[in-house]
Parts: structure tokens; sequence; C-alpha cells
């Protein structure tokens, strides 16, 4: 092969690790996979962000939600759970007290806002058969197991009352609570 040949070769070569659009494709296809791998590895997580990667434990509701609020299913500890829409104005009303209850209550149990409107959690919604908003229900083995509805009141006294109420659950008062 001629000289000049191999040099042409390597200059588009070198044009191709040059071009930021193929950079920005290459990083984009790695992040990609990245992603999926880390969804797969750890399907429940409570936050969102475009690519919804909840950060369940961390009590945020930053939504990287792959909590694609995604809920993991098996036996596993309690979920209390709460399926939101955005535009719902009794979810508007509760979310506050719900989120109080993420950030203050300490039992064996996992809290869960889960986003009806994310595209991942379509599936979800149809499998458990999520007709109105907001929709709460206390699931004793994780997702995958039968739950109970919840009818009580929609505010954080309540949801503490109930949860103190599920053997198993009862929860301490963080050291700063006042007594109910």
């Amino acid at each position: 092969m001629p000289v000049n040949t191999k040099i042409n070769k390597m200059n588009k070569s070198n044009n191709m690790l040059s071009n930021p659009l193929f950079i920005m494709v290459v990083i984009l296809l790695v992040l990609i996979v990245v992603l999926a791998i880390f969804r797969s590895v750890s399907p429940v997580l409570t936050m969102g962000l475009g690519i919804n990667a909840h950060i369940g434990d961390l009590k945020g509701s930053f939504e990287l939600e792959t909590f694609d609020n995604s809920v993991s299913t098996g036996n596993e500890e309690p979920i209390f759970a709460m399926y939101y829409a955005d535009w719902c104005g009794h979810c508007k009303r509760t979310m506050p007290e719900f989120q109080k209850l993420m950030a203050n209550y300490k039992g064996n149990i996992k809290i869960m806002p889960i986003n009806s409107e994310l595209p991942e959690n379509k599936d979800l919604l149809k499998s458990h058969k999520v007709q109105g908003f907001p929709t709460i229900r206390y699931y004793p083995s994780g997702m995958a197991g039968n739950y109970e509805e919840y009818t009580g009141g929609r505010d954080y006294t309540t949801f503490v009352q109930y949860l103190d109420s599920i053997k198993g659950v009862r929860g301490k008062a963080p050291d700063n609570a006042a007594p109910f």
C-alpha cells in the first residue's frame, strides 16, 4: 500500500476523533449502556431525572426516580406507596404530608411516591390496576405481593398512626419530634 494512502487513512481516523459530534455520540452511547446496566442491577431507587432514577432511601424527590420510582419485585420489606399525578388536586394536597412522612418516619418500611405520569411506570400502574389518584397502598411483602388499600386520612398524623398499627413496621419518632 502506498505511503500516501496510509497517511490519508490515519488523517481520516484522527479527524473522526476530533469531531465534536462523533465524540458526543460515543459519550451518549456509553451513557445509555451504563444506565441500562445500572437499571438492571438496581431497579428500585426513588428519584427522577429525564432517565428517571429514584434514590429512595435518601427520601428526596429529585427523581434520578431510576425509582423509575421502576419498582422492584420479590419478597421484600414492606412498602407504603402513593401513586400520584401532578395534575391531580387531591395529590397536590396530599403530597406535602406524604413527603413529611418520608422525611420523618423511622419504621421498617419503604415509603414511596410513584409518579403515574412517567412512561416507565405505565406498566406498573396497569398491573396494579391503579385507576384514581392519589391511590395509597400498603404492600407487606414488596410490590410483587398482595396489598391493602389505604383508606384513612391524608395527613401526616393519620399516616403515622396507620403505619404504627401494622405489626413489625412500627417506627420510632425522631429525636426532635413532638409527641402526638
